[in-house]
């Protein structure tokens, strides 16, 4: 089931190149769509499609034939994240896609964006995601796969500290300057 989100914040970005998972080392493109609890109609998208896949008749028989007990991608950041500020008063889920299926990352004039500092967490987007039921390893739940991100605005970097020409100062050099 393919959904398309409102605005949304990018967080944990890896959608130009593919990155090994937390305590695995698979790569993959993935990222971590922060959505704001204010955004209704972005909330109940998202809900719906959940509760679709909840009640889809093939879902539940790869569940083994109860939909009680899984897993679901849609968290709240004020109880599952409530040491980072970004995900204060939003919901988030996770994507993610293989290496072989690298997402689409456009521009908001949809055009394909190749520069790593064009993209990254802390920008608004609109993302295209999959839903999907999976049975693996004991593990029941709705995962969400990565089909494409459309960066609409700028934002706050949440990818760390930014230096700027200032932070520079060439009177701490010292007789360094000898050396060059």
């Amino acid at each position: 089931m393919k959904i398309t989100t409102g605005l949304v914040r990018l967080s944990f970005a890896h959608l130009l190149t593919p990155a090994a998972m937390m305590g695995s080392d698979v790569e993959k493109y993935s990222a971590s769509f922060i959505i704001p609890k204010s955004d209704k109609k972005g909330v109940a998208i998202i809900e719906n499609a959940i509760e679709a896949m909840k009640n889809d008749k093939d879902a539940i028989a790869k569940w083994g034939g109860k939909n009680t007990g899984i897993r679901i991608p849609l968290r709240d950041g004020d109880t599952d994240r409530p040491e980072d500020a970004a995900y204060a008063d939003s919901y988030f889920l996770n994507a993610n896609a293989n290496v072989d299926h690298k997402p689409r990352v456009l521009n908001r004039d949809m055009v394909e964006i190749a520069d790593p500092d064009e993209i990254y967490s802390g920008c608004w987007v609109q993302a295209v995601l999959s839903i999907f039921p999976y049975n693996s390893n004991g593990n029941k739940g709705i995962g969400v796969g990565l089909l494409g991100v459309r960066k609409i605005k700028d934002g706050d970097s949440l990818g760390g500290t930014v230096v700027s020409d200032s932070d520079f100062d060439d009177s701490l050099l010292g007789d360094a300057e000898d050396l060059l």
